[in-house]
């Protein structure tokens, strides 16, 4: 199976950790996963881990930083089509395990039973087959398995935002959302449980820092918007020379073994 983005993250490195250093989105996924991961640290095997679209590894880095796996029992696989990202991501993570960090573009066939803990942090919005990608995960979990997800949907604003500039130039959006995710979890009648997320994007007012927002949202398409209706989009978010977005998005966690003793 050939899971890659549908999305191009390298041109945008920069507006996409703008917006990580500029949210509370992190923090909150971060509170919210962890009470499901701290379980898995008091066994005595291998914990095997996937983190699926790792990014530059910020995100899992702070992620395992919180979980306290311990690091002879991790053994850490990344899924991630940015070359650059990849190498990041092995320099950030690697100093959490004494086994070497597994890296692909995509997963590998005969995952099947292989992962413990699987780890998608918002990267399902730009999957080309969404189920095919989904169902492959799922089977790589093993049957005692905990699987964590986030995603926004269309209540989410900078999805509106999106969806408004699409619009602009005939296009539907492009991309999957959390709708899309619940709808092809309850096709494959998988067991889930789904919790709303809170959050805050607040920086600066300048319209510099306006179109990165955008450009992380656009990304290939961003030379296509006008810029003028793209910016006027934050208007309504001013406060004292600042925008701040109060917005959220959903979470998604799979616990096989929790879910078979209830």
């Amino acid at each position: 199976m050939n899971v890659t983005g549908s999305k191009s993250f390298w041109p945008i490195h920069d507006d996409y950790l703008f917006f990580q250093e500029q949210s509370t989105e992190a923090d909150e996924d971060l509170r919210s996963y962890m009470p499901h991961v701290h379980a898995l640290a008091t066994g005595s095997g291998p914990i095997r881990m996937l983190d699926f679209g790792s990014g530059s590894g910020r995100f899992t880095r702070q992620f395992l930083g919180l979980a306290g796996l311990p690091s002879d029992r991790l053994r850490l696989s990344l899924v991630e089509p940015d070359e650059e990202y990849r190498q990041q991501a092995i320099e950030q993570l690697q100093p959490f395990t004494v086994h070497p960090v597994q890296t692909w573009p995509a997963l590998p066939p005969h995952s099947d039973a292989r992962f413990d803990l699987v780890l998608a942090n918002h990267v399902f919005y730009y999957v080309p087959d969404l189920d095919e990608v989904l169902a492959s995960l799922l089977r790589a979990l093993t049957p005692s398995g905990l699987f964590l997800a986030a995603m926004a949907g269309k209540r989410n604003t900078l999805i509106q935002f999106a969806t408004y500039c699409f619009a602009l130039i005939n296009m539907p959006y492009p991309y999957h959302t959390a709708e899309d995710l619940e709808a092809s979890l309850d096709m494959q009648g998988e067991v889930y449980r789904k919790q709303a997320m809170h959050y805050e994007l607040a920086f600066p007012d300048a319209e510099e820092n306006r179109l990165k927002v955008m450009r992380f949202l656009m990304a290939d398409y961003f030379d296509e918007i006008p810029r003028q209706p793209m910016a006027d989009l934050f208007s309504p978010y001013t406060q004292t020379g600042r925008i701040v977005i109060k917005t959220g998005h959903e979470q998604f966690v799979i616990q096989r073994q929790a879910m078979r003793a209830t």
